[in-house]
């Protein structure tokens, strides 16, 4: 029997962020490979700065957001901009760049000598009450293959 799980995500047809983020990240790197058009239509799906930790909660108010998800989208987004012509591929790096700056002016750590991490405001696991308002490794890792992306780093390690 097959069922709905909403994993991380507030119930079981919701929309966790950082899961968007995913797709949006595999498949752009699924068509970069591959060269199938109906991954690159599905990666073009996702226009969020920070989003917050579920893109369907039924209340905002006092959620947080993930900056993790917001750095995986960013680094996604910038492999859709290599992958698409202009003005497209223009549009997808400007949204990554907008993002990056997002997270760079309001959630960075670099200036925080308490913290060895790169961002802040990243959410775990909702569901269980587990890393929320935390930074995350893995936003940290998106966060800085964005922006090396931006600064022309082109040898991916996949």
């Amino acid at each position: 029997m097959l069922r709905a799980d909403g994993g991380q995500g507030f119930g079981p047809d919701s929309a966790w962020s950082r899961g968007q983020a995913w797709a949006l990240y595999g498949m752009a790197n699924i068509y970069k490979h591959t060269g199938e058009v109906r991954y690159l239509e599905a990666a073009q799906r996702s226009e969020d700065l920070i989003p917050y930790w579920d893109f369907r909660l039924p209340e905002l108010e006092g959620q947080p957001r993930d900056t993790s998800a917001a750095a995986i989208a960013a680094s996604g987004l910038l492999e859709l901009a290599e992958s698409c012509s202009a003005p497209v591929g223009r549009t997808f790096r400007t949204a990554a760049e907008r993002i990056l700056s997002a997270l760079t002016e309001r959630h960075s750590a670099l200036d925080r000598k308490d913290l060895f991490a790169l961002l802040t405001e990243g959410t775990g696991h909702v569901p269980e009450n587990k890393n929320i308002h935390v930074s995350l490794i893995y936003g940290d890792y998106f966060y800085l293959e964005a922006v090396a992306k931006l600064a022309g780093w082109n040898r991916r390690f996949f």
